[in-house]
């Protein structure tokens, strides 16, 4: 495990994530944490989510093409909408669960699993 001091823009960062709830891109993060830490770079939105994400503290979802990232770390699945673009966490232990219970690859050991279903959310599809 990587191990780094905790610096004010990663604690900013990070404090933002979990306040989120909604997955969002770099960009995004760097959008709202720039307006408590003006001096702040994107670059250093980027690094600090990388290395957050390696160190375990986040989770990094690649979703169409884009990077988005999550505070949080329990064991959950992700929904994403189709139409919008929405990611929708779902807290279906026992899916994850049987998931890596069932899987059997000669000379793997499974530690995790990351679950994306994909489909319309309810918002998309009552518009229709």
């Amino acid at each position: 495990m990587i191990t780094t001091r905790n610096t004010e823009q990663r604690k900013k960062i990070l404090e933002h994530l979990k306040n989120a709830h909604t997955h969002p891109t770099a960009e995004i993060v760097f959008k709202e944490v720039v307006k408590q830490l003006p001096k702040i770079t994107l670059a250093t939105v980027y690094r600090n989510l990388n290395l957050l994400a390696e160190q375990g503290k986040i989770l990094r979802l690649e979703v169409n093409k884009e990077y988005h990232y999550d505070a949080c770390i329990e064991s959950h699945q992700h929904c994403v909408c189709e139409k919008c673009g929405r990611i929708i966490d779902s807290f279906k232990k026992n899916i994850s669960k049987y998931a890596l219970k069932k899987f059997q690859l000669k000379d793997f050991e499974p530690k995790s699993v990351t679950i994306i279903f994909r489909g319309t959310c309810k918002k998309c599809a009552e518009a229709n």
